[in-house]
């Protein structure tokens, strides 16, 4: 028999005031991955449109820390510069058109001994190269390309968004 354990969590009673939450009030809990929202059961228009006037501050907020964190990219691109790749076409990203690097078959994986689930890194040579597991569990491919899309139109540095994501860095401390 599978049990289910159960999370409290305390709102202070001036927040919940504020957000319109009364001691008795059913609720509704949206779960994403990192983040969770609690809004009432019931909710109004303009109640609905309070709550997106919230969520787009703190996606605001997120993406202002990514921005400090990853710094911007329109400098380096119209010095022709980019310390994280060559820049093919003049004032174009090296990292515009990401996607993964090297992708194999499920069948090659398991003959490599490389989990279903590893990112995979290309080891260039001249004429072949080496096919591993990468280093790092997460890469720039990661991010969603809409969330990706609000990234670029704050300016953000998409090669120094990639080591951030790879090195698993924290920018936010609540």
């Amino acid at each position: 028999m599978n049990k289910q354990k159960n999370v409290t969590f305390s709102i202070p009673m001036k927040d919940a005031a504020y957000s319109g939450f009364a001691p008795d009030s059913e609720i509704t809990i949206h779960a994403g991955e990192g983040v969770l929202m609690v809004t009432p059961k019931e909710m109004t228009v303009l109640q609905a449109t309070q709550a997106a006037m919230a969520l787009i501050e703190v996606m605001c907020t997120l993406i202002g820390g990514i921005k400090d964190a990853c710094g911007e990219c329109g400098e380096r691109r119209c010095t022709g510069s980019c310390p994280y790749g060559p820049l093919q076409e003049s004032g174009k990203c090296p990292y515009w058109d990401a996607e993964p690097e090297v992708e194999l078959s499920d069948s090659a994986r398991k003959q490599m001994g490389i989990p279903l689930d590893a990112k995979l890194q290309l080891l260039p040579n001249e004429g072949e190269g080496l096919v591993c597991a990468a280093d790092y569990d997460h890469d720039i491919t990661d991010i969603p390309a809409q969330v990706l899309a609000a990234l670029d139109m704050a300016g953000v540095c998409r090669g120094r968004l990639d080591e951030a994501v790879m090195n698993n860095e924290v920018i936010c401390h609540g």
